[in-house]
């Protein structure tokens, strides 16, 4: 028996009850999807059922099933949830795509531009970064969070969980000081997560200024809201989460200078992170064909609703942040 002790003491568990549904076999699932109203054809349905399976296809015809009857609406195929479910998957392949890219420049951004003012070693230097308010400032009635790491712990874990890498291993076999490796090589160490989190702590604006620059973005506080959306962004696609008709935890903030604003639910859909994507893409020389991607991929699946999936509007291709200027 599974102890409710064990439980996230933070749940909420009101209104609450035991669960109770069966586990169902791909065969079984199936007859449940055509017993609701769905046409199913064995032969297709049932390697998605098996190889990717049941609970992660329901992310693709939930869509369809009416909450009071919970039946499928008249006409809801697998072939239609199929269409779905591969649309989306060829999604984040794109996606990620334009998003190692935006990592590689954003890292050798930082990296470069440190380096040339503080030293290869800039890291490693406690004044570069701002402070976090002491624990006797903070107020005791907020909860606080867990305190993030520093970049040079991060450093220090990283270059410790990878020291057999060979460039690590050179470094750490010819070198007894600094401790660890130059920047450059460090970045080869550091995720996109820990790279967009850095960005905001340099205490000196001019240098995240001269970083911003490089993606034609002024606003610092901008560019920071951006890379944390890219961050996630790139999680949610390489851990294969669902994009259509999602809505993302983090929001790139608006940047008025180009006029690039999302209003309601667009801001929470995946047109706005995809936006500034294309923006930033734009700053990259031989950058991702991340528009012309986009626009080959919904001609192959024309059925989908870009708008009320993903939040493009209509002529979204001439709308500012896409258009060329």
């Amino acid at each position: 028996m599974i102890s409710s002790h064990t439980r996230p003491p933070d749940v909420v568990q009101n209104n609450q009850r035991a669960f109770s549904k069966p586990h169902l076999d791909p065969k079984e699932l199936l007859a449940k999807l055509r017993a609701r109203g769905m046409v199913v054809d064995a032969g297709t349905a049932l390697p998605y059922l098996t190889q990717v399976g049941g609970y992660r296809m329901k992310g693709y015809w939930y869509q369809w099933i009416d909450p009071q009857s919970r039946r499928f609406q008249q006409g809801t195929s697998f072939d239609k949830v199929i269409e779905r479910y591969e649309f989306d998957r060829e999604l984040r392949r794109i996606t990620g795509d334009a998003l190692e890219r935006i990592e590689l420049m954003v890292r050798a951004s930082i990296s470069n531009t440190m380096s040339k003012h503080e030293g290869p070693h800039w890291f490693m230097k406690d004044s570069l970064f701002k402070t976090s308010p002491s624990s006797v400032e903070r107020s005791a009635k907020v909860k606080q969070r867990p305190r993030k790491r520093t970049l040079y712990e991060l450093v220090i874990e990283e270059v410790s969980r990878m020291r057999h890498k060979p460039f690590i291993a050179h470094y750490l076999k010819q070198y007894n000081e600094p401790a660890f490796p130059p920047s450059w090589a460090i970045s080869e160490c550091l995720s996109f997560g820990a790279w967009s989190t850095v960005y905001p702590t340099l205490s000196n604006v001019e240098y995240r200024k001269e970083i911003s620059r490089q993606f034609k973005v002024e606003d610092t506080e901008v560019f920071a809201s951006w890379l944390h959306a890219f961050s996630v962004m790139r999680n949610t696609v390489f851990h294969h989460g669902r994009l259509l008709g999602a809505q993302t935890s983090v929001t790139p903030r608006d940047y008025h200078k180009r006029h690039l604003q999302f209003k309601g639910t667009q801001a929470r859909a995946f047109f706005a992170t995809a936006t500034v994507i294309n923006y930033v893409c734009n700053s990259i020389r031989r950058g991702p064909r991340w528009k012309s991607d986009l626009e080959a991929l919904f001609s192959r699946y024309p059925t989908i609703p870009y708008d009320s999936a993903l939040g493009f509007p209509e002529g979204w291709p001439n709308v500012l942040g896409w258009r060329t200027l």
